[in-house]
């Protein structure tokens, strides 16, 4: 008899041992010292992020790499689905740029047709988590203003992928991504 009450009374410490644990976890918020904002996604840069207080990126469109799948390399050149925009429109595209992924993105000349589409500028920006990562990416925007009607080509090439003479090039990686665009 007093064995089963040992039992019993293992079972209802544990039992609430488990129920204590689960609280804790589910409670305890996000480990960012009662902030609240450790798991949060940053806003991008079309929401009103800290890094867009002006608004000046437009649109942005960001790159859909493909996931890696060591059965079907990922293509070397790639080209993705139009963009359509108005004119007189800002958009960006963004990329993700990161020295231990080998990704480095830059506009390859001679660049789109500037009566369609203009360049105007470049920026970049990381996460307060992003900077505490050794070696984790960030985000790379090319911003382009729609300057008339009409179709082009913008042409993002990766440095790693594409110039022999880079220290970390390898014929492995992503060469460059084609984002045809229409002007309406």
């Amino acid at each position: 008899m007093n064995r089963s009450r040992r039992s019993a009374g293992s079972t209802v410490l544990l039992s609430l041992g488990a129920a204590l644990l689960a609280l804790a976890v589910t409670a305890c918020g996000s480990g960012d010292g009662g902030g609240g904002k450790g798991h949060e996604k940053e806003k991008p840069a079309a929401e009103g992020g800290e890094h867009d207080r002006r608004g000046m990126l437009g649109t942005v469109h960001e790159d859909r790499m493909p996931p890696y799948d060591p059965a079907r390399p990922n293509p070397r050149d790639r080209t993705e689905a139009t963009l359509t925009v108005r004119s007189g429109e800002r958009f960006t595209i963004a990329m993700r740029k990161s020295a231990s992924a080998r990704l480095d993105w830059s506009l390859s000349g001679p660049g789109p047709d500037r009566k369609v589409v203009r360049p105007a500028g470049t920026s970049t920006y990381q996460t307060e988590r992003e900077k505490e990562l050794i070696g984790s990416s960030y985000a790379h925007y090319f911003t382009f203003e729609a300057a008339g009607p009409g179709t082009t080509r913008i042409v993002l090439t990766n440095r790693c992928g594409s110039d022999r003479k880079a220290g970390c090039y390898s014929p492995e990686l992503a060469r460059s991504v084609t984002y045809p665009v229409t002007v309406r």
